[in-house]
């Protein structure tokens, strides 16, 4: 009995290491392939903790490697967009400019009274009330009763879809950050359009103020 509560007790430590490791999002902000791992996780730790037959590394190793691989996934997102995209998938506007979006919800299997539950949930009595209203890649749905800046680089790369969205090009973005003197896309952190389409850049430092680029 000794035995057993000394294993478990192990495991515990190891798997809550290991899970600090991994980042401290929330359940509810969780990546579907982090939730998958969370799972596996899980199930892998309770083995050693139940039978004192099959031996620690079993669980262990599996652990570390489902670690190394959330650590390397979460890494090569960093660095390519279009794998954070397949990956993650992508965020999606239900409600844009008040207006409902109805082939969306047609796409993603959400129905109207869905929608009205998740508006009711964030204090918003009706569709009226919504400016913006974005399916996140969690599947957490950000209610706003004003217009939400578009991302146009994200981590010093463009976002092709998000431009298309503005109805501009990257020869056009690439134009506004020359003026404003900055050369290179790769050292923009993030850059934001607004309704008007001012822009407002992020350079990657922490000691770099916003650049603000009027239309």
């Amino acid at each position: 009995m000794l035995i057993l509560f000394l294993r478990t007790a192990f495991v515990f430590v190891v798997a809550v290491f290991l899970m600090r490791v991994m980042g401290k999002r929330q359940i509810a902000q969780l990546q579907p392939y982090e939730l998958v791992l969370a799972i596996l996780m899980a199930d892998i730790a309770a083995a050693p903790m139940g039978n004192d037959g099959i031996p620690l590394l079993d669980g262990i190793v599996p652990m570390l490697a489902l670690v190394f691989l959330h650590t390397l996934i979460t890494y090569l997102c960093m660095k390519s967009e279009r794998l954070r995209r397949f990956i993650d998938g992508s965020a999606f506007p239900i409600v844009s400019g008040g207006r409902l979006r109805s082939e969306t919800l047609d796409k993603l299997g959400i129905t109207v009274s869905d929608l009205l539950e998740e508006l009711r949930a964030a204090g918003y009595a009706t569709i009226e009330d919504v400016h913006t209203a974005i399916l996140e890649t969690s599947g957490k749905m950000s209610v706003f009763n004003t217009a939400v800046p578009v991302p146009l680089i994200l981590s010093g790369q463009i976002m092709p879809a998000h431009l298309k969205r503005v109805a501009r090009d990257e020869a056009w973005l690439h134009c506004k950050l020359a003026g404003a003197g900055i050369s290179a896309v790769a050292d923009v952190a993030l850059c934001q359009a607004d309704e008007n389409l001012r822009l407002v850049v992020y350079r990657k430092g922490e000691d770099e103020a916003a650049v603000v680029i009027e239309v």
